[in-house]
């Protein structure tokens, strides 16, 4: 077994490591592919409805793991859409599982192959007009097309994006924990858990910690020069060239096939969800207990998250209005940024290991003290996505108006009230809302810490599917989603209604 040794074996290791390896890399294949085929299908048509299609691939980047695969259970489990409709026309049970390696892939290829395409779409938008009216002026056929223009700038965004994407899937936590049918499809993350809270070997859980954040460190140095795969890049492009005759139908049906097999995860957690007691269920000390728990964490942690990157990105232009420069403002500016960065390589598991180990170092109750490592955790974890989105929106206020804030004499506090805070409503509404929204459907770090009295929605589902209540679990997964994506779109346009300085 697996997780019943009490040492950690060196085959163990290399059993993790493969399959976590094994998954991740399929992964990736199957998103880009996924990925670049919606993107090169968005770019070529004109429709009713594309900003909405653009919406659902953004929403991709925050939408809560466990919620894709509660809705992939909904559709292809034992007890779900496509069972129940084979039933129902007398085929019997499908002849496969959900549970399993291809649960696994299926769930990260919805996951990023939305926040691939969404990439890959910035990226074919970036295209050079000129480039684009000679190609069109030359008549290029579809392929000539792809070839000359779109596949040059997909390969561009392909390296940095990829590794990316690995890192996301070889440290995926919840979509295992729910979908991979056991310890031939285990992984670290999941490995580590069973370490830790299952079996309580706190040995092993470091050991398998210190192993999976050698491998990432493996991953991040090598790319760590790659180009950002930010989705706040690419330029609206000035013309628009579409596909006609039998290509156009034929991007019609890939992207209407593709775009429903994205949707169809979150369309079946509503459907799941609507069930007539959810009204009673919502009135439960218990959910509203882990309701109340989930927002206040969310909220503490996005507002953790902002403030630091803030700090960090005022830091790194103070050096700029001070005019720091050579050798001195490198250095500054480096121990700026490594602290942030080193989370990039630090999966939530086993940042939350980190901090119960250290805990029970400091003979602290871990059970009194989860909800402050869990906020911490959260926040740091969305720190790296948090200051590269803040850090070139604040350097270039810096560098555009340093000499006038030089010469007016401008005390830091009165040039962030009166300058930089009006510019940069939008960006500091969006880093706040992908911390809340991270953190808000996160079930890594509360797995470690959460008790029958510190519950939060997440946990509180997973614990609902593990004793078979399903119902309960659809209810949850249904409520998480609407207050997901409806933050995720709200908020940012309140906080953004005034861009004027």
């Amino acid at each position: 077994d697996l997780f019943g040794n009490q040492k950690t074996s060196t085959l163990d290791l290399f059993h993790l490591l493969r399959m976590s390896a094994y998954q991740a890399g399929l992964s990736v294949v199957l998103a880009l592919a996924t990925g670049g085929t919606i993107a090169v299908c968005l770019s070529r048509l004109r429709f009713e409805g594309q900003s909405f299609v653009l919406a659902l691939l953004s929403a991709g980047l925050v939408l809560p793991t466990v919620i894709v695969a509660f809705g992939l259970l909904a559709i292809w489990g034992r007890a779900g859409v496509i069972n129940q409709a084979a039933e129902w026309f007398g085929l019997g049970k499908l002849p496969f599982s959900i549970f399993g390696l291809q649960g696994i892939l299926a769930a990260h290829t919805v996951l990023n192959g939305a926040f691939a395409a969404r990439i890959f779409f910035d990226r074919l938008q970036a295209i050079p007009v000129p480039a684009q009216k000679l190609g069109r002026s030359l008549s290029l056929s579809e392929i000539q097309r792809f070839t000359i223009l779109d596949w040059p700038a997909l390969k561009a965004a392909a390296p940095g994006l990829s590794a990316t994407i690995f890192l996301m899937c070889f440290t995926s936590f919840s979509v295992v924990l729910l979908l991979g049918g056991g310890p031939n499809n285990a992984t670290f993350e999941v490995a580590i858990y069973e370490a830790a809270r299952v079996d309580f070997d706190l040995h092993r859980a470091a050991i398998l910690a210190a192993t999976q954040l050698g491998f990432c460190l493996l991953i991040i140095v090598p790319t760590a020069g790659l180009k950002s795969t930010s989705m706040m890049i690419g330029a609206p492009k000035q013309i628009f060239w579409p596909s006609r005759g039998s290509a156009k139908l034929a991007a019609l049906f890939v992207l209407g096939t593709l775009t429903i097999a994205y949707a169809s995860p979150i369309i079946a957690t509503i459907y799941k969800g609507l069930d007539p007691d959810i009204l009673a269920f919502v009135l439960k000390p218990k959910f509203i207990n882990a309701l109340l728990t989930s927002l206040f964490i969310a909220s503490c942690s996005a507002i953790l998250a902002t403030t630091l990157a803030m700090i960090l990105a005022l830091g790194r232009a103070e050096l700029v209005y001070r005019n720091v420069q050579g050798k001195t403002a490198i250095l500054l500016r480096t121990l700026l940024s490594a602290p942030v960065f080193s989370y990039l390589a630090m999966p939530a598991i086993v940042l939350g290991l980190g901090f119960f180990l250290l805990a029970r170092f400091a003979q602290f109750d871990t059970t009194s003290i989860g909800m402050q490592v869990v906020i911490l955790a959260n926040a740091l974890m969305t720190l790296p996505l948090a200051n590269a989105t803040l850090g070139p929106p604040v350097e270039k206020i810096a560098n555009k108006h340093g000499k006038l804030v030089r010469s007016l004499n401008l005390r830091p506090t009165e040039r962030f009230a009166r300058i930089e805070l009006p510019l940069l409503r939008r960006e500091i509404a969006y880093i706040f809302t992908l911390g809340f929204c991270f953190s808000f459907g996160d079930l890594s770090v509360i797995a470690l810490f959460g008790t029958g009295d510190f519950t939060t929605l997440p946990w509180l589902m997973y614990l609902s599917l593990g004793s078979y209540r399903t119902n309960d679990a659809a209810m949850i997964a249904s409520i998480m989603l609407v207050i997901t994506i409806g933050f995720f779109y709200l908020f940012p346009k309140l906080l953004g209604i005034s861009r004027h300085a």
